[in-house]
């Protein structure tokens, strides 16, 4: 057994990275072959074309070459060179760790240039017990909404994204919303912004289950939703639309 090769982070694996690590570099490798391809466009835009009082490598003459983003370009070289592979990084790579820490760095800047930029998301306070008497650190978890994992800046614990997405999901089934309610409880809680025509269509295509607030015999009952069936609706179309399925 070993230390995970990941700057501050100690996890014991028989690896080059812990688990946790190699999961957090799969996502990122998974979106270097989309974002090598339609790097070019944002590229293309970015560069800048020189007018006719410019001097310098174009001539100064109307028509001449843009001046290429460079700093773009090699983005684009980077994200080439990073593996394709995040465990079989994990099993030859002694310096496993740096890639993981490069790959942070290419694919959040090759994904504001391609996607533009997005906020970041807070998923909640930390929770991890930090001693035995059970005292749970309270640090902020934020991260792109891209990531699979987050690390608490506070204690240093990396997180699965969809392990606090479980855990959100089930506090929240403890108590239906109307889609109103709904829709400001994730704005809060987990910074999502839901239109409320596309939660109407999520109804229609019968994505969304409901319980009824009261079933009488003059009318049917008001419809209420679990936020978490509602925010596993959201990720799924996000991604349905990210990637065009």
């Amino acid at each position: 057994m070993t230390s995970c090769t990941t700057e501050d982070c100690h996890r014991l694996t028989t690896l080059y990275l812990c688990t946790s690590c190699i999961v957090e570099l799969d996502s990122l490798l998974e979106d270097v072959g989309a974002l090598v391809r339609l790097i070019d466009g944002p590229i293309a835009r970015t560069s800048v074309t020189r007018n006719a009082a410019s001097s310098g490598g174009g001539g100064g003459h109307p028509g001449s070459k843009p001046a290429i983003n460079l700093d773009a370009m090699l983005l684009k070289a980077w994200l080439c060179q990073l593996p394709a592979r995040a465990h079989a990084e994990a099993m030859d790579n002694p310096k496993a760790g740096e890639t993981l820490y490069m790959a942070r760095i290419w694919v959040k800047q090759a994904r504001d240039l391609v996607w533009g930029p997005e906020d970041h998301r807070v998923y909640g306070e930390c929770g991890e017990e930090l001693d035995p008497s059970g005292t749970q650190c309270d640090g902020q978890l934020t991260a792109h909404p891209d990531d699979l994992t987050v690390k608490c800046k506070s204690c240093g614990t990396v997180h699965e994204v969809r392990d606090i997405l479980a855990r959100l999901r089930e506090r929240a089934r403890g108590k239906p919303m109307s889609p109103r309610e709904v829709r400001e409880y994730l704005q809060q809680k987990a910074r999502v912004s839901i239109l409320k025509k596309d939660f109407e269509n999520w109804v229609q295509l019968g994505r969304l289950r409901y319980v009824l607030d009261h079933v009488s015999t003059i009318g049917t009952g008001r419809r209420l939703y679990f936020p978490g069936d509602v925010l596993a609706v959201f990720e799924d179309m996000r991604g349905r639309r990210r990637y065009g399925r």
